[in-house]
């Protein structure tokens, strides 16, 4: 069974027309009712019960990572320990960022605001080798949105995906912890959705929405990201 930490929701609206985070996750991964099992995060001090899980995924949050101190939260112990025993994790966007800071990783907001859209990613040599993402293409494009990145992490980690900027992509931790700060259980609709939401802050950091929305392109990398981590978990 894989456990999906759920540490946030979308907006009402999305949730509405689309579902919400874990919604996409299971879709995109066909995962059966019996596949898998929801936990809130919460305030980070309630443990998922003990059902022998063989893999979990931290889902993205609206939340600032940088405005918890999961440091000693009962929670962030317990993906400490699921880490050292090498069950395969995956987190993305917020939960990307939620591993790095276990690890002693730094979280800062992006220099330029919001990056949100399609964007392309470059695999680095590292990630050209790795069981994850190492099948995939030198450069391709992946889903964004999100105002804070992983800024530094520990030389134990390997960066394997960066941005054109520079920004990381996509980190691992050992041999079977991941972090993607894109967003691969997104869609085109829901990543035009995201934009039409945010429209109004958008315009005021200076960007146009419309601009965003029509230069979304339609990709499958997410899935097969999604599709080869159950993969990963089910060979583990």
């Amino acid at each position: 069974m894989i456990l999906i930490l759920k540490a946030g929701s979308s907006y009402n609206n999305i949730r509405t027309d689309y579902g919400d985070f874990e919604d996409w996750i299971k879709e995109r991964m066909n995962l059966n009712e019996d596949e898998y099992f929801v936990h809130p995060i919460g305030n980070y001090q309630n443990l998922p019960p003990d059902l022998h899980f063989k893999g979990i995924i931290i889902t993205g949050s609206h939340s600032m990572v940088t405005n918890i101190k999961p440091k000693g939260s009962k929670i962030c112990n317990w993906l400490l320990s699921a880490q050292k025993s090498a069950i395969p994790i995956l987190g993305i966007c917020y939960g990307h960022q939620l591993l790095s800071l276990l690890v002693d990783g730094s979280v800062e907001y992006n220099a330029n605001g919001t990056i949100i859209g399609s964007t392309r990613t470059y695999l680095t040599q590292a990630g050209q080798q790795d069981k994850l993402i190492g099948g995939f293409p030198p450069h391709f494009e992946v889903y964004k949105a999100h105002k804070q990145s992983v800024s530094r992490l520990p030389k134990s980690a390997e960066i394997l995906a960066t941005s054109e900027s520079g920004r990381i992509d996509v980190f691992r931790l050992n041999k079977s912890t991941w972090g993607v700060q894109f967003h691969p259980e997104f869609d085109q609709n829901i990543t035009r959705a995201y934009i039409h939401e945010q429209s109004e802050e958008l315009i005021d950091e200076g960007l146009d929405p419309l601009e965003l929305s029509n230069n979304v392109v339609n990709v499958d990398y997410g899935v097969r990201i999604l599709k080869c981590f159950k993969q990963i978990i089910n060979n583990a």
